[in-house]
């Protein structure tokens, strides 16, 4: 079943609520647009994936490999 025109719409408006304020202010309707498409400002080594600038695997992946000892 394809999702529709309304649907993005939805998902769109339900993301830019989240990321309101996504930099530690409020955003400017344009920041906003822009963040909603793409959260992270630039690929610099702060912003980037750590596998790129560090040869090391992201959070995701590290949280992916730990072994839970408790049991």
């Amino acid at each position: 079943m394809e999702k529709g025109r309304a649907y993005r719409r939805a998902q769109t408006e339900r993301i830019k609520r989240a990321r309101r304020k996504w930099w530690g202010r409020t955003l400017s309707p344009k920041e906003l647009g822009e963040v909603a498409k793409t959260p992270t400002p630039c690929s610099c080594y702060m912003c980037g994936n750590p596998r790129k600038h560090w040869s090391e695997p992201p959070i995701q992946e590290r949280r992916a490999l730990q072994v839970d000892h408790s049991e």
